[in-house]
């Protein structure tokens, strides 16, 4: 097995590993057991447990930081712009469970990511989407009323919502329920929740 296969063979297992017991119960034993690989190949790969989750975690946010910047430099639609970022978390949902999973309990939703470099993380990605909901207000597809931080939030808010059931339930995902996940974000962040009646007016229960 060549050097670049032996590192991704003991890549997969630790994010297996982190999945299942979590950075902070997580050892570098555990990994070498679960790549079926000595304890000291992992050290030769990665020096310490911090050291091995950091690589895992930069590896996601390149991948979504350049996510980002093809759909920010793109002339496409704005509201497939929206799509395709949806997207994008619904297929690493399926295709790579165990990454997404670390991101959301171990990097979203913990303290342990809550360090200067790791919230400048988080900075750049928002200013990423922040970018994007400002083209969308340019073109006058969004309210220029609301800042686009705001919009950021309320966009991404509602994806980290879905995923998040998703992968604390371990919910299988299809293509039906992937589109339905993609047309509910999009139409109700585009054109609100409040039902509208046939004249264009709100539509109240009492």
């Amino acid at each position: 097995m060549a050097k670049n296969d032996k590192q991704e063979l003991i890549v997969d297992a630790a994010l297996e590993v982190f999945c299942e017991k979590g950075f902070a119960n997580t050892r570098m034993g555990d990994i070498a057991k679960k790549a079926g690989v000595s304890y000291g190949l992992v050290y030769h790969y990665f020096e310490s447990k911090e050291v091995f989750f950091d690589h895992i975690v930069e590896r996601w946010w390149k991948t979504l930081y350049d996510m980002l910047e093809a759909e920010k430099s793109s002339s496409a639609g704005f509201e497939g712009k929206l799509e395709r970022i949806i997207r994008f978390f619904l297929d690493t949902y399926a295709s790579k469970f165990n990454l997404l999973s670390i991101f959301i309990t171990e990097v979203s939703r913990s303290s342990l990511y809550r360090t200067d470099a790791g919230l400048a993380r988080f900075r750049k990605f928002f200013s990423l989407c922040d970018e994007i909901m400002a083209e969308g207000q340019k073109r006058g597809i969004l309210r220029s009323d609301v800042a686009p931080h705001y919009l950021t939030y309320i966009f991404l808010g509602a994806i980290e919502a879905f995923i998040s059931i998703m992968v604390l339930g371990k919910e299988k995902i299809t293509k039906q329920r992937e589109q339905r996940t993609i047309n509910g974000i999009i139409q109700v962040f585009l054109h609100g929740a409040m039902a509208q009646n046939g004249h264009g007016g709100t539509r109240s229960k009492t």
